[in-house]
């Protein structure tokens, strides 16, 4: 079970909200400066949408979950659908190539870029998907205090 706290910068209707959190676990800190990350350039702030059924208004310092099952089963399906639909499609073009009368490399590379492409394709309609996605975004649990003003967040990215 993951838990941040937050800032709500921004409120949504359907009961979501914009929040600010501290941006942890995806940098070691070796070469933090207050600003962000200097080795990646990244704000040390991270904003995501989260559902919102506490009624958090902006300026409101909240607690947010993420239970720890939503996060490997995300993590499952970015990570894993690709690489299972790569190996799929690799065994299905050496299969192929013999029907086609092609060498088995030629197979096996032309079944892995297609199921590459399955497996992305499958990883973008779940993420679009309403339902998947509303059940896998964190929650606002908890309003910690009211009115705490909202933060100035400075987009940065690592890519310049």
């Amino acid at each position: 079970m993951a838990e941040h706290i937050g800032i709500v910068i921004k409120t949504e209707s359907g009961n979501f909200a914009q929040v600010v959190a501290d941006r942890k676990g995806a940098c070691g800190g070796c070469q933090s400066t207050p600003d962000g990350c200097r080795s990646c350039l990244t704000s040390a702030k991270i904003e995501s949408r989260e559902a919102n059924p506490v009624n958090a208004e902006a300026g409101d310092l909240v607690k947010i979950h993420l239970s720890s099952t939503n996060l490997l089963t995300g993590a499952a399906i970015l990570y894993l659908l690709p690489i299972i639909g790569m190996l799929m499609g690799a065994f299905a073009g050496i299969l192929a190539s013999t029907a086609f009368d092609l060498t088995e490399i030629i197979g096996s590379i032309g079944g892995a870029i297609t199921g590459l492409i399955v497996g992305y394709t499958a990883v973008i309609t779940l993420d679009r998907s309403p339902s998947i996605r509303r059940r896998m975004m964190p929650t606002i649990t908890t309003i910690v205090a009211h009115n705490v003003g909202i933060p100035y967040v400075k987009n940065a990215s690592c890519c310049g």
